[in-house]
């Protein structure tokens, strides 16, 4: 009788153990594949600023001077890496708040959150994305004392 309960306790620690195992690992591929992915919009972005003949596929960009299209990425690319980091535990809420504040601490960055949050919005597709966003937004709230209005009904209330 002994037996069988040592015997079953010893194959649920195992269970358990495998568990955790299988848990942990698809975490850090999902962290991996976040970062990766990170990786590759910031060398893509890169080399947009390096090489200005690749930047035509972005016309949405086309009415802006060659100076503030660099910006914009610049701005982008900051935005973007937060977000993976912020994604996988590397940046806490205070941090994406602090960052966001500091971009927002000036007009230029301000402006450029105005043209670019309804697109990020759209493409935040889950609730780590929404979240992140809701952080960018409190982060320009608390900077300008404006409050903006959800995405597709305008942009300030």
């Amino acid at each position: 009788m002994r037996s069988n309960r040592v015997m079953t306790a010893t194959l649920l620690t195992i269970a358990a153990t495998g568990i955790a195992h299988v848990v942990l690992s698809e975490r850090r591929h999902r962290d991996w594949t976040v970062l990766e992915s990170a990786r590759i919009h910031q060398r893509l972005l890169a080399a947009q600023v390096e090489r200005p003949g690749l930047r035509e596929i972005w016309g949405s960009l086309t009415p802006l001077d060659p100076r503030e299209r660099r910006l914009h990425m610049h701005r982008n690319a900051w935005v973007s890496a937060w977000e993976a980091l912020y994604r996988v535990g590397a940046l806490s809420a205070d941090g994406v708040h602090d960052a966001a504040g500091a971009l927002f601490a000036t007009p230029e960055g301000r402006e450029w959150w105005i043209r670019v949050r309804e697109r990020r919005a759209h493409a935040a597709s889950d609730s780590r994305g929404r979240r992140f966003h809701r952080l960018l937004e409190a982060a320009y709230q608390d900077e300008t004392g404006t409050v903006l209005l959800p995405p597709g009904s305008g942009t300030a209330g």
